[in-house]
């Protein structure tokens, strides 16, 4: 008895923290602020390690931003590539003179992976502005000027909404999932708790970086992004988690299941580190999938209840934030199989994360 009745409070739970969500992306509204006389100087943070298939879209679409080319750097940092990635990035920095590239080197300071490089690359860095994105990511024309106009002169973090654009099943399912995710994050920074920032879609007042110390004063983290903007809230800025067309941002599929679970580890390790609101919140959406089989058990009329409510009020959200974002929506057919999607994966995360293997991301394993 005591095992149906916590079954049935984590579903009800979780339905009434759906409802939260969905009431949060409905009355959702941006306020962007008035467009500056003079534009301010920004640098644009690039990590890239083996990243010869994308490197040259993400600075292809860079060098489309409509931003006045004179008030912008953009700083590559290629951290010990073993492909093309360096020849790539020398390349471009040849042709653009406002292109920078630095070898990424070892160093004392315990940083790894993409800390290190921030760490690294922020001494070349002179905006007022610091614009951080991935070597897989494209960005629209209007990004980097509508991060900025995100941004009033109390917020010192923000970040915009991505999703992964990819060709078959996997590529439409991880897109999916990245909006269903993402609006997640947005609405909890909505509601007045700083989340966390995507790294691939982040801006940071240079007066507000500096503060933290960068990354190089910051312990190290697998999720270095989250660290940053939590440093940066505690210092008294305001944050601003953005859900609008123009500065949604693209990024490539994983490209593998194993490589996803391993994506996917690294952030539950990274969480590690969240506050315990946060716990409570996965721990909910975790505990559904596996509560669900012993409610089906019991009481297989009141089970498909709610696996149909719950599906029906996710599927709204993403369709809501498909809307903020003036992408195409997804069919209904589609969201019915990303639900079968959604249950397998977190399943399988949750017995990988438990399994005792290292993370392994970018050929590094942590």
């Amino acid at each position: 008895m005591m095992v149906w009745l916590f079954c049935v409070a984590i579903a009800v739970v979780y339905i009434l923290i759906q409802l939260w969500q969905e009431w949060t992306i409905l009355t959702y509204k941006h306020v962007k602020q008035p467009e500056p006389l003079i534009w301010p100087t920004i640098s644009i943070l690039i990590a890239a390690r083996n990243e010869e298939d994308n490197i040259a879209q993400c600075l292809d679409s860079l060098l489309k931003l409509d931003y006045p080319m004179d008030k912008l750097n953009i700083i590559c940092g290629n951290d010990q590539s073993s492909d093309r990635t360096g020849v790539i990035l020398a390349s471009y920095a040849t042709k653009h003179s406002h292109i920078r590239v630095v070898d990424i080197v070892d160093d004392q300071s315990g940083l790894k992976a993409k800390a290190r490089v921030m760490a690294q690359i922020d001494a070349y860095a002179t905006g007022e502005f610091y614009l951080i994105t991935d070597a897989d990511i494209q960005v629209k024309p209007s990004w980097a000027k509508q991060m900025i106009l995100s941004l009033d002169e109390n917020t010192g973090v923000g970040s915009g909404t991505t999703l992964v654009k990819g060709e078959g099943f996997g590529g439409k399912m991880q897109e999916l999932d990245w909006a269903y995710f993402m609006g997640m994050l947005n609405v909890i920074s909505y509601n007045g708790v700083p989340a966390t920032a995507v790294g691939n879609n982040m801006i940071v007042r240079a007066e507000a970086y500096h503060q933290t110390g960068g990354y190089r004063n910051i312990r190290f983290s697998i999720t270095e992004d989250y660290k940053l903007y939590s440093e940066i809230c505690k210092r008294g800025w305001k944050w601003n988690n953005v859900m609008i067309e123009e500065t949604t941002a693209y990024s490539a599929p994983v490209s593998g299941f194993k490589n996803l679970l391993h994506q996917r580890k690294r952030w539950l390790s990274g969480g590690r580190e969240l506050p315990w609101y946060w716990w409570m919140l996965f721990g909910v959406f975790g505990l559904y999938y596996f509560i669900m089989p012993v409610l089906l058990w019991h009481h297989i009329g009141f089970s498909i209840s709610i696996l149909l409510t719950k599906w029906l009020i996710q599927s709204f959200q993403i369709k809501g934030i498909y809307k903020h974002l003036q992408e195409k929506q997804p069919g209904w057919h589609m969201l019915f199989v990303y639900e079968i999607y959604l249950t397998g994966i977190t399943i399988a995360t949750a017995i990988f994360s438990l399994l005792p293997t290292g993370t392994v991301w970018k050929q590094r394993r942590y």
